[in-house]
């Protein structure tokens, strides 16, 4: 493994203090591999190590940690870097780092969030337990009918970062309201000046915020699905 094979080289630059020749190694490495190499640190190097990672890339490790490490990591970084992690994990790896820590631990990482952080974990903490509206994210793609395939495809270039299904594309009316799902692969191979709604079958599959975490492995099982949108009443 890559993190066995450099660590006394990454060890000695520790050592050394050369913290700029290290950031640039690390950039290059996955989260995985920086995870494991992180993990094999004494623990009073962990938080020198864990401050050089920029800090996108230092939530996408975060999130390969078991929550007992993310945990003992929290303890060993201050209220900023913490902050910064938080803000910047994934909405429902955050959300279930908060289902396993207590109420008033909660309460307080909950204030290290931006305003609009902060809105999403609430109302995504609201759902009952072991439902569907815990595990949800914000972060996808939704196209309107009346758009263009071009107009589609910029604006996923737009907006498609974050976004954690970049191989669907959900289709909404004027109202918000969901009424298709159109694989990536239609756009890529469809004229650009076509029209959504000339892709569109009207034939999806979704979920309810509502619904257990049972039902919807049941669902993702019988209709092979790798992502399913989820909806509410409205």
């Amino acid at each position: 493994m890559l993190s066995q094979l450099l660590k006394p080289e990454i060890m000695d630059l520790i050592q050394k203090r050369q913290f700029t020749d290290l950031k640039e190694i690390l950039i290059d490495w996955t989260p995985i591999d920086i995870a494991d190499l992180f993990l094999s640190l004494p623990e009073n190097e962990q938080a020198i190590f864990f401050r050089l990672l920029p800090k996108d890339l230092a939530a996408d490790v975060f999130e390969y940690f078991d929550l007992e490490n993310q945990l003992n990591l929290i303890q060993l970084l201050g209220k900023e870097d913490v902050a910064s992690i938080l803000n910047e994990m994934a909405d429902d790896d955050r959300t279930a780092l908060f289902e396993e820590v207590p109420p008033n631990v909660v309460k307080q990482m909950l204030t290290y969030l931006s305003p609009e952080q902060r809105k999403i974990s609430q109302q995504l903490l609201g759902y009952p337990e072991n439902s569907i509206g815990r595990l949800m994210t914000p972060d996808y793609l939704a196209a309107h009918q009346n758009w263009t395939v071009n107009e589609t495809l910029n604006y996923i270039r737009q907006h498609g970062k974050k976004s954690e299904t970049l191989n669907v594309v959900y289709v909404v009316n004027e109202k918000g309201l969901l009424i298709d799902d159109i694989n990536i692969r239609e756009f890529l191979l469809s004229p650009l000046d076509e029209k959504v709604n000339d892709l569109m079958d009207f034939n999806y599959v979704s979920l309810k915020v509502n619904d257990d975490q049972e039902t919807a492995v049941d669902v993702f099982k019988k209709y092979d699905r790798t992502a399913l949108p989820v909806t509410d009443s409205s």
